[in-house]
């Protein structure tokens, strides 16, 4: 009994010593899990945001397709320098504002761009363009790849 009491004393001057390292344990502990969270948040929206981005360029292309088939590949030569096809399958010179930036491109495809057939004979040769779509929004701090989404494909008047 003597020698419990003994340790016991012994041990009360280092208790609040380890009422302090202990603490420190659970503020470093708890400080890396905010931390990380914070991180994982980040990456969220990240995702989030790329996600629709790649719809909304999936969309643009899907347009430029519905307006070909409607209107002729001629409707869409206003998207030679940058356009933007809205709602009501119109291609107009403007990207719409608001948080993501949508533009729509289409450039003379190449035969490694758009591998062409060969034009059946008395046939006009197809007029081939690579559509390149464009979607970006606002820069979140931190985040490394570059936020923004760019698909491309082939539209072409020949069937």
């Amino acid at each position: 009994m003597h020698a419990l009491i003994k340790i016991i004393k012994h041990s009360q001057g280092q208790t609040f010593l380890e009422v302090i390292i202990a603490l420190a344990l659970i503020v470093l502990f708890l400080s890396g899990v905010a931390v990380v969270e914070l991180y994982s948040i980040r990456n969220v929206e990240y995702s989030q945001s790329k996600s629709l981005a790649s719809r909304l360029a999936r969309q643009q292309l899907e347009r430029a397709r519905v307006v070909r088939d409607s209107a002729g590949i001629d409707a869409l030569t206003i998207c030679l320098s940058t356009c933007y096809i809205n709602s009501a399958l119109t291609p107009v010179p403007l990207t719409p504002t608001g948080v993501f930036g949508q533009s729509l491109i289409m450039e003379n495809a190449s035969q490694t761009d758009c591998p062409v057939p060969t034009a059946t004979a008395g046939q006009p040769n197809p007029v081939y363009y690579k559509a390149k779509s464009v979607v970006s929004w606002s820069r979140q701090a931190g985040v490394t790849p570059a936020p923004g989404v760019e698909m491309s494909t082939c539209i072409t008047d020949w069937r």
